[in-house]
């Protein structure tokens, strides 16, 4: 643990050395590193959840790990992809998927190879990257075969020499390996040749040398901005890209449609958008602009897009605070297709492109969560002068024990029958037990102080039978489904025998109800 402390305050006091590095695509580079496996935590995100984790602090830590020592070859492939292959050692006492463990340490042997994606060249100092490849996995006469995804940091040293920092998550792809994560940690150095400078010739001067001064242009700021053409409204999350000769830079656009990219060099740029997969025109930026004497520079352009955008909003109904890591999905029930993206995990707000004179349903999907589907439309709307559509979802959280009224699906009175505008909240439940296929649920069903108490209860065991019937004919199992009637002996209000109510009162009675029983 000592060693892996000092590596990373060797690569932290690197950080200050002002060198500069080689602009081209990263040579033959030899890295050792340390790292630890951690099965553990994997595990328990497999079997429960990511977010009980979080919650209930069961994060391994590192003294909990099994650590090894590893090398890496890596060599770029352009100036912002570098091949790596990896050799992993380590001595292991192995957990696998059910839970058991080997009982001793044994060698483990790790072979993977893949790209390391960087979101700037090695002229920074600090390199961002994103991993992934493919890995094999030696343990006890077995071989395992994996998927290692993931991201780092390069920090990047002098004369070629670097730290270089990484997370994986390892997916396994057959039985004889488990699911884990990676944590490494190395540093590493060119093993390439460099070149050698050749001194200057000894010359007798004989004659001064006249030179011509260079006027050196001072770095400007860039201000993009970015709005939609048909309308004119200013676009946040626009991802801008300027060009130029030490390769891209990319940015995405504030609240207000703007991107400031800072102390940018006099040279010949382009810059361009894309937002929800379209792509804006190229514009350039000539040397010449540079030469004006405001230190910031403002550029304009446009993005077309002919489809609407849903701006919206998850709400968790419980807390009524914003739900983020929600997935939604908006369905075109006109044309047959659909799109998803996920809610902010701060804010819970998404957009999502749909296009015009069509339909839609937009539903949410998180694990252990039934959400609302929301209608609506964009027939009759003018996309030159209505950009968003605004949206509200909720979603409840499914705990084991608690009940769920099912709002809207109501019975006429004294029969079973499920009345036909009650089929939509119908779906939002179809749609839950698609989305967590392991939980089984109970469905309640009541009915109002009219009739006798007997009656009664056989008709909200109807009642209740009759989702059931619905549900099954939805491609939901039956062993994953109980029925049960409670008569009136659950009501809501005050309308009991003898006490006269309006249909409404009544109404709130005739209820139906849900809440998981098992996972």
């Amino acid at each position: 643990m000592k060693s892996i402390i000092f590596i990373f305050l060797l690569g932290c006091y690197g950080l200050q050395v002002s060198a500069q590095l080689n602009q081209e695509k990263k040579p033959s580079t030899f890295l050792f590193h340390a790292f630890y496996n951690d099965f553990e935590s994997a595990q328990l995100m497999r079997t429960s959840s990511l977010r009980n984790m979080l919650n209930n602090g069961q994060w391994y830590k590192i003294d909990d790990m099994q650590m090894g020592f590893g090398v890496n070859y890596l060599k770029g492939i352009s100036r912002t992809i570098d091949m790596v292959t990896t050799l992993d050692a380590s001595s292991t006492d192995y957990l696998y998927k059910d839970g058991s463990n080997n009982g001793g340490n044994k060698f483990l042997l790790d072979l993977n190879a893949g790209l390391n994606i960087k979101l700037f060249n090695d002229s920074r100092k600090l390199v961002p990257y994103f991993s992934g490849g493919a890995g094999l996995s030696f343990y006890k006469g077995k071989t395992g075969i994996y998927i290692p995804a993931g991201a780092g940091i390069q920090f990047n040293l002098f004369d070629e020499a670097f730290v270089l920092t990484s997370i994986q998550y390892r997916r396994a792809l057959n039985l004889t390996v488990n699911d884990h994560f990676y944590y490494s940690l190395g540093i590493g150095t060119s093993i390439s040749k460099k070149k050698k400078k050749v001194p200057a010739a000894d010359v007798q001067q004989t004659e001064p040398i006249i030179t011509k001064t260079e006027i050196t242009i001072p770095d400007k700021n860039l201000r993009i901005i970015v709005s939609d053409e048909q309308t004119g409204l200013l676009l946040p999350s626009v991802e801008v890209t300027i060009n130029g000769p030490l390769g891209k830079i990319i940015g995405v656009t504030n609240a207000n449609g703007e991107v400031i990219f800072n102390s940018i060099q006099a040279a010949d740029y382009t810059f361009s958008g894309v937002l929800h997969g379209i792509n804006t025109r190229i514009q350039n930026i000539p040397k010449e602009s540079f030469n004006a004497s405001a230190q910031e520079m403002s550029f304009s352009i446009t993005h077309h897009d002919p489809r609407f955008t849903v701006a919206g909003k998850v709400n968790n109904k419980s807390t009524r605070n914003p739900e983020g890591g929600v997935l939604i999905s908006a369905v075109n029930t006109t044309l047959g297709n659909n799109v998803s993206t996920q809610s902010d995990s701060k804010n819970g707000t998404f957009t999502i492109p749909i296009e015009p004179a069509s339909d839609f349903t937009v539903s949410g999907k998180k694990a252990g969560y039934i959400s609302n589907i929301e209608k609506l439309s964009t027939k009759g709307l003018n996309r030159s002068t209505i950009l968003y559509v605004q949206l509200e979802l909720e979603i409840e959280e499914a705990v084991p024990g608690k009940t769920i009224t099912l709002e809207n699906i109501y019975y006429d009175l004294g029969s079973a029958r499920i009345r036909a505008d009650a089929s939509s909240d119908l779906e939002k439940l179809v749609k839950f037990l698609q989305d967590n296929p392991n939980l089984r649920i109970e469905i309640a069903s009541h009915s109002d102080s009219r009739g006798s108490d007997a009656s009664n209860l056989i008709l909200s065991q109807s009642r209740a039978q009759e989702v059931i019937n619905f549900l099954q004919k939805q491609g939901v199992n039956r062993s994953r489904l109980i029925a049960i009637g409670y008569g009136e002996t659950r009501l809501v209000n005050g309308c009991i025998n003898g006490v006269n109510c309006t249909e409404a009162q009544h109404e709130q009675n005739r209820r139906t109800e849900f809440k998981v029983i098992s996972k």
